[in-house]
């Protein structure tokens, strides 16, 4: 069995995609397991063994400890992981994880050879507009919410949104072959032939009637519980399954922060920035 593992920033698509992998018959792949909340407890778990095993040596004959050191904290962590993964379907090619916290570059370099890591990439702009509502409707502010992403919000996101880009490039040039990358637009408006190269990536099957019954399975309408794209559910985590609404969200002034902070990435990305495109 080979692993991999599904990362983005928050309200990207990570969770189509988790869906789009789970539905594949030759591939598993794990709900967000958020393994690095655990990590101090693995920290102070090691701290308090090398603790223990020094006080029971001064209590006998002094003949010295091999204590546990970063190194092995680490690799205790991704033996969490791993377990995880293991527990994917008799019969899985691929066991896989949706993990929005776990590094890519950790995980290639304490998995296989063979291991392989996606990470699904959103305008920001349209990040910053989903993961708004979102917070909105987790909290309970009933019909008051209100969905005008703030400028400091915006602003936040488009800064994150540039860091965990610079990660997955990062891992992509360190681990040539082991790491890429899908956009959510891509997705939404080409399926067919977005997913099929993610299939080559693993090396699936990827056939047209095995893309149609996932497309099927997977798609806004069948996950919203009936909705065409574009049809808005505040109260919904499939809120509206569509890309574009920065557009008719943010202000001028907000675009504009966005494009000082990742103008270029936008750009190389397929993101338009230029002034008739923004406007």
């Amino acid at each position: 069995m080979m692993y991999f593992l599904v990362t983005s920033m928050p309200k990207s698509g990570s969770t189509w995609l988790q869906r789009i992998f789970a539905a594949h018959p030759d591939m598993h792949c794990r709900v967000e397991d958020q393994f690095t909340k655990f990590w101090a407890d693995f920290k102070l778990l090691v701290s308090n063994y090398n603790t223990l095993i020094e006080r029971r040596d001064r209590e006998r004959d002094h003949q010295g400890v091999d204590r546990l050191n970063a190194a092995d904290t680490i690799e205790l962590f991704y033996s969490m992981v791993r377990i995880t993964l293991e527990k994917a379907p008799k019969g899985s090619t691929w066991s896989g994880v949706k993990d929005l916290s776990l590094s890519a570059k950790g995980f290639l370099t304490m998995f296989p050879e063979d291991s392989r890591v996606v990470t699904i990439i959103r305008d920001p702009r349209d990040v910053a507009v989903s993961a708004w509502a979102h917070g909105t409707r987790i909290k309970p502010q009933g019909d008051t919410r209100d969905q005008n992403p703030q400028t400091s919000f915006v602003v936040e996101t488009a800064s994150y949104w540039k860091k965990q880009l610079q990660l997955a490039e990062a891992a992509q040039n360190d681990f040539p072959g082991r790491a890429t990358y899908v956009r959510y637009e891509d997705l939404s408006s080409d399926f067919e032939d977005t997913i099929a190269r993610l299939f080559a990536f693993f090396d699936v099957a990827r056939d047209l009637e095995t893309i149609d019954t996932i497309r099927e399975a997977t798609a806004f309408q069948t996950l919203s519980g009936g909705r065409q794209p574009g049809e808005e559910d505040l109260t919904s985590f499939f809120r509206s399954g569509r890309w574009g609404a920065w557009r008719d969200t943010l202000t001028v002034p907000q675009i504009w922060e966005v494009d000082q902070i990742c103008g270029e990435d936008l750009a190389a990305y397929g993101y338009p920035r230029d002034e008739n495109d923004l406007l």
